[in-house]
């Protein structure tokens, strides 16, 4: 979905809502968070009126959990939404506290890096109306965040306090190894062959998490299909620069 937020200047910015295709469930290493497994899965069955969220440093997976999550609620027939913090702050640090009016529509609520949010005095207010809209009407809410959200730095204390409510699902950074293995398999449902020589070579020259690795994959993908060429270790190096 297609949305349109008004900045303090009159000037709309339009965001793209849909959780990106990309990001899959079945993608993601579960085997040492089981327990998380089965809460979003839950989450995403009957989210009304939850309020969770995934906690964990750059490369934890977060971000691609909060959009295979927002897919399988979608898959569940709910109304999803996701408001990605890089997008909104490109409206800059100041903007109305009615904001996101109107975006209690959705069912299900994600946002991405809400602490990035909710460190700026405008912000954290817009997020505080939207959260009191959202418990009120039952909406759910998922969100990630670097920090816990006792450690937010929220210049608003009724936000923080709010926030302290949620469910916090902590995410340990995906070793080495792990998303390796991510990417591999990522590049086998894109029909690329990747051989263990070129991920490990992708992940060692990425900035070691697992967002940044998925986008270069995605650069590669496309440079070989244009230049009909595999992926070897001098392609990569051509197209990456490195």
């Amino acid at each position: 979905m297609i949305s349109l937020v008004t900045d303090l200047e009159g000037q709309q910015l339009t965001l793209n809502m849909r959780p990106a295709s990309e990001h899959q469930w079945q993608d993601f290493d579960f085997s040492a968070a089981r327990e998380i497994e089965q809460q979003l899965q839950a989450f995403a069955r009957q989210p009304a009126g939850q309020v969770m969220l995934l906690q964990g440093a750059s490369g934890s997976g977060k971000s691609h959990l909060l959009q295979a999550t927002a897919q399988l609620a979608l898959q569940e027939g709910w109304q999803v939404g996701i408001l990605m913090a890089s997008e909104l702050l490109a409206m800059g640090e100041e903007v109305d506290a009615q904001v996101f009016d109107g975006f209690e529509q959705f069912d299900v609520i994600c946002i991405d890096d809400v602490d990035q949010l909710a460190r700026l005095p405008s912000w954290s207010e817009a997020l505080f109306h939207l959260y009191n809209a959202c418990q009120q009407l039952e909406r759910a809410l998922l969100m990630t965040s670097r920090l816990t959200p006792r450690n937010l730095h929220c210049p608003l204390a009724d936000l923080r306090s709010r926030l302290q409510l949620a469910l916090v699902m902590p995410l340990q950074a995906l070793a080495e190894a792990e998303q390796v293995q991510q990417l591999l398999q990522r590049a086998h449902q894109l029909g690329l062959v990747l051989n263990n020589d070129v991920a490990n070579y992708i992940c060692l020259h990425s900035q070691r998490n697992l967002k940044d690795i998925m986008a270069t994959l995605a650069v590669l993908d496309s440079a070989s299909w244009q230049a009909k060429r595999r992926l070897t270790i001098p392609f990569v190096k051509q197209i990456m620069g490195w």
